[in-house]
């Protein structure tokens, strides 16, 4: 029972995965030329896909691009951009195109629902579906493998992939010269770039995007991201200053009622996820006693109206001097008459001076 539970189990990750395949990376010979242009700089030209003779150049202008064909006894030269003899290229796909051994159909006598390995994945990810006597390829989902014998997704523990770091060409690549680079189609910080027709992927530098059109990383802010990519959201930099990383316990820059704890730093990398705390109402951080205070007895030069109800509040440096608050921030300031102080906590003046650490000089 157990067994068949985990073959459904299976199944039911790889239906997920079929869900969520399709990388347009992955499926760039059977893109349109419009398509393969988007993910690649302006004005770059590459090999048809599937052909030894056509060509493709993206064009600066977003509607436009030119495709030709090289003369007769001509191929097209990938990484010179040119058309040269045939005898003095060779075409990546000569071997498919003059292949004439048929293609077997591995779903001609299987029912449908049928899981199967797909032996032209590199990874063991690939599998095919069959449905009506006819391959439906798929990949199962990050992280998991295809295990031939149950027919399902599994995590790498269970099942070892006999072709597991084998280096195979990729599609897209096969028509590109030499050091391409195109866009990531979900992450506008990173991108990919061939290297003798194999695809890798790269990251930008912190605070770097890659720009698609320009085809190198530029500052994010000015970056021309691919349609679909996002950019990560801003690194919390609190943990480190002048590139130093810190750690421990540390107000907050913006609010004097809230906190930071930093925690140590990673593989030399400050924390980018410190815990950010606040205080209860009526107390403030004391980063000199790490400790959450009364307001009064703590000297904080930030808006003292933030994170507060009361109407008025002391003002640092002047016992005399109040603010006036409005929506959690100051809006006016006002000073009591001469020889009296503003008293925070009955909200009026008083002659009385308690000298409060929030007001002293």
């Amino acid at each position: 029972m157990q067994a068949v539970r985990g073959v459904l189990i299976g199944l039911v990750l790889a239906l997920v995965g079929a869900a969520n395949a399709g990388s347009m990376i992955a499926d760039f010979p059977y893109l349109t030329v419009r398509e393969m242009c988007d993910l690649l700089p302006s004005v770059t030209s590459f090999l048809r896909p599937n052909t030894c003779n056509y060509w493709v150049r993206c064009a600066s202008q977003d509607d436009s691009l030119e495709e030709g064909t090289c003369a007769d006894g001509l191929n097209f030269n990938r990484n010179t951009g040119r058309c040269v003899m045939a005898a003095n290229v060779a075409c990546p796909y000569a071997d498919q195109l003059n292949s004439t051994t048929s293609v077997v159909n591995k779903c001609a006598n299987e029912t449908d629902g049928t899981f199967l390995a797909d032996d032209s994945s590199s990874n063991c990810q690939g599998y095919i579906l069959c449905k009506s006597r006819r391959e439906v390829k798929s990949n199962c989902p990050n992280e998991l493998l295809f295990n031939p014998l149950s027919r399902s997704c599994v995590y790498s523990n269970q099942y070892t992939c006999p072709t597991a770091g084998k280096v195979t060409k990729s599609p897209a690549c096969l028509s590109l010269s030499n050091a391409t680079r195109l866009a990531n189609e979900e992450h506008c910080n990173k991108y990919y770039i061939c290297l003798n027709d194999v695809l890798h992927e790269r990251e930008c530098d912190n605070q770097m995007a890659y720009d698609v059109a320009l085809g190198r990383c530029v500052p994010a802010l000015n970056a021309t991201c691919y349609a679909t990519a996002k950019l990560p959201p801003p690194e919390n930099t609190f943990c480190l200053t002048n590139g130093t990383a810190r750690r421990g316990y540390f107000a907050d820059e913006e609010s004097c009622s809230r906190y930071y704890i930093c925690g140590a730093p990673t593989n030399g990398k400050h924390d980018t996820n410190p815990q950010h705390l606040q205080c209860s109402p009526g107390m403030f951080f004391d980063e000199e006693k790490l400790s959450c205070r009364d307001r009064l007895n703590v000297r904080c030069l930030l808006d003292r109206c933030a994170d507060t109800s009361l109407s008025y509040v002391n003002v640092a440096g002047d016992c005399q001097t109040y603010a006036r608050c409005s929506g959690g921030a100051t809006v006016g300031t006002g000073r009591c008459p001469n020889d009296y102080y503003f008293d925070e906590r009955s909200q009026g003046c008083t002659p009385v001076n308690h000298n409060y650490v929030a007001c002293a000089a």
